[in-house]
């Protein structure tokens, strides 16, 4: 009955893909490379490294942009001004693309069908998921979604539909990976992240602001002064370009296999009783905060656990465990060990999505093949004799450990930067999260400080700025000292004529008005006494002196009941990081020929 409702909305799922799939669909036009003359409504509209790019792809990212936008304000309508955010915006998201897509090209990142049907089974595309047909009382129901595309009468052009998405996306995802910056988070940092998230502070404060408009006069021998005495703020960094091949650690879809074949034995032998999830938790949980008490995670109440993770215990019976549920830390088998109404006890087991044996024999097979052309030949003969992907050109810079395409590699960007090393001379192979990588070093810029000259203004500025707050301070102190002992903030504030007011509650990570963020006068709100007064204190745009009223702790016990979520959310905020100043190094060094105020670009666009 479900199957026949379903297969009854083959037409609308069809649209709704469309619909959905609308940026991706953009992004495949640019893959393409589309090999319609340039002549007509298909001019080149612009040239990105030597890559043409056409009309129809323009158009199409703009269409989809413009949509969006329009969605987003009902009735309203865009203003000139408001199109032409958004049209800037459309072209450097469809430069940034192709940008990423030539780079996909470059480092030979494909996928195999084995992962495309693991997507398929593990990770429906997000707008499909929010589609009515696969939804059961409002909630996503796997079950439907996999039944749906198990049937065999199932429309093929939905199928190819899906597999393009994948065969578009996840090369993304796996370039993604590739850029994350390796290393644990420890649990020290977890909770010093979670107390500035919800340690919370409420003051009351008197400012005094400092002047902008304060004329400060600095004298040219006080400029050179700092200048000689700050040269490392004025030094331009060595930098070295380099080849380099990478041997991956992240795991493919055959590792993501051996991983849930792992994952089902061990939840098999608990439920016919051959092990207890305890013991299995000891002898196979990667968590080993949780190993050592049979994969205890603690008590939650709704809306504490991972969505992932509330779904799949909230029919389990105590006892049971579910089958197995993803995260960025792995596969986990969850077991439901106590239930009191909303709020359930949920123990663990880990198991991460790593290299298996065979893969990470393999790649060492392959390594001790391509360091053993290396060595005599270089990497480059090395790279192409064993077929596997080089970056070349590839510059590095002093005092920035992050290597494109490689992740955190400071022993390698050193090794480059050292003037002992020779050029064309092979690294070792150099390890990090990301797996292992051999450099050879092209070529080297060496360091040096920006002249005076070069410097002056931004000497200028920077002594100017603290001239006005060290009046601003000295106002403040001479002025507060004159208040009689034992007054309160708030007369001493209005005998002043100061400006009075309160900020919070606040963490350490908002913004407080009054007190900016990351200031002097913040830090002294979770540090200062209760009711006693602080001060003055620079807050940024002013001084002021403030009272705390109010402190909450944070609370130890949500800690560890969110700990592994906010370990997830730290790690994919570093590698979002990580992503992003690759991005920004893509677009620095790209060549871009923007061709789109041409006149046969223009007649394109209207029609003619």
């Amino acid at each position: 009955m479900m199957m026949r409702s379903i297969r009854a909305n083959t037409k609308w799922i069809m649209v709704f893909l469309a619909v959905a799939f609308a940026a991706w669909l953009v992004l495949d036009w640019v893959q393409s490379r589309d090999t319609q003359a340039s002549s007509g409504a298909n001019p080149v509209i612009a040239v990105v490294n030597g890559q043409e790019i056409r009309y129809i792809q323009w158009s199409n990212t703009l269409e989809v942009a413009l949509n969006n936008a329009r969605a987003t304000r009902g009735d309203a309508v865009m203003t000139d001004e408001e199109t032409r955010q958004v049209e800037l915006v459309a072209w450097d998201q469809l430069i940034q693309d192709v940008l990423i897509q030539q780079e996909i090209d470059r480092l030979g990142i494909e996928v195999t069908d084995a992962e495309v049907q693991q997507a398929f089974r593990l990770s429906p595309p997000p707008d499909l998921m929010r589609y009515p047909a696969f939804m059961t009382d409002g909630v996503f129901d796997y079950a439907k979604y996999q039944q749906f595309f198990s049937d065999p009468s199932v429309d093929e052009q939905i199928l190819l539909q899906i597999e393009s998405y994948y065969r578009s996306t996840l090369p993304r995802a796996r370039l993604s990976q590739m850029l994350q910056q390796g290393g644990a988070i420890s649990d020290a940092e977890l909770w010093q992240e979670f107390r500035d998230r919800n340690e919370a502070a409420t003051v009351t404060f008197a400012s005094v602001p400092a002047n902008p408009t304060l004329e400060v006069e600095i004298p040219e021998a006080e400029m050179r002064a700092y200048y000689r005495d700050h040269l490392e703020d004025f030094e331009r960094p060595a930098t070295a370009t380099i080849s380099i091949v990478s041997f991956t650690t992240i795991p493919g879809a055959r590792d993501t296999l051996y991983a849930q074949a792992l994952a089902d034995t061990i939840r098999t032998s608990k439920l016919d009783g051959s092990t207890t999830f305890e013991e299995a938790a000891a002898q196979y949980s990667a968590d080993a905060a949780t190993r050592a008490t049979g994969g205890q995670l603690g008590r939650f109440g709704p809306g504490q656990l991972l969505p992932a993770f509330e779904n799949a215990t909230t029919e389990l019976a105590v006892g049971d465990v579910a089958e197995p549920v993803a995260s960025p830390q792995g596969l986990h088998l969850l077991q439901v060990t106590e239930r009191d109404g909303d709020t359930v006890a949920v123990s663990h087991i880990l198991v991460p999505v790593e290299l298996s044996p065979a893969g990470e024999d393999e790649m060492f097979d392959l390594m001790d093949e391509f360091e053993g052309v290396a060595l005599i030949d270089g990497i480059a003969t090395a790279a192409d004799s064993v077929g596997v992907p080089i970056a070349s050109d590839v510059t590095v810079t002093e005092g920035f450990d992050f290597v494109p395409g490689a992740g955190a590699l400071g022993v390698a960007v050193d090794w480059a930067l050292d003037p002992l090393t020779p050029f064309d001379e092979v690294s070792e192979f150099f390890q990090n999260a990301a797996g292992y990588h051999m450099v050879e070093v092209a070529g080297r810029v060496e360091g040096g400080t920006f002249s005076f000259e070069e410097a002056r203004d931004q000497v200028r500025e920077t002594l100017a700025i603290e001239r006005r707050r060290e009046a601003a301070l000295e106002a403040a102190r001479s002025q507060w000292a004159t208040v009689e002992a034992g007054s309160s903030l708030e007369d001493a504030a209005a005998g002043l004529g100061w400006t009075i007011g309160t900020a919070g509650p606040f963490t350490r990570r908002q913004f407080a008005a009054g007190l900016g963020r990351d200031t002097e006068a913040v830090g002294a709100a979770f540090a200062a006494p209760l009711g006693e007064i602080a001060g003055p204190l620079d807050a940024g745009d002013g001084v002021v002196l403030l009272r705390v009223d109010e402190r909450t702790q944070a609370n130890p016990e949500l800690f560890v009941a969110v700990r592994e979520q906010l370990r997830s959310q730290m790690q994919m905020q570093a590698a979002q990081s990580n992503v992003n100043l690759w991005i920004t190094g893509l677009r620095e060094t790209a060549t871009v020929v923007d061709r789109r105020d041409r006149p046969n670009q223009r007649a394109a666009a209207a029609g003619l």
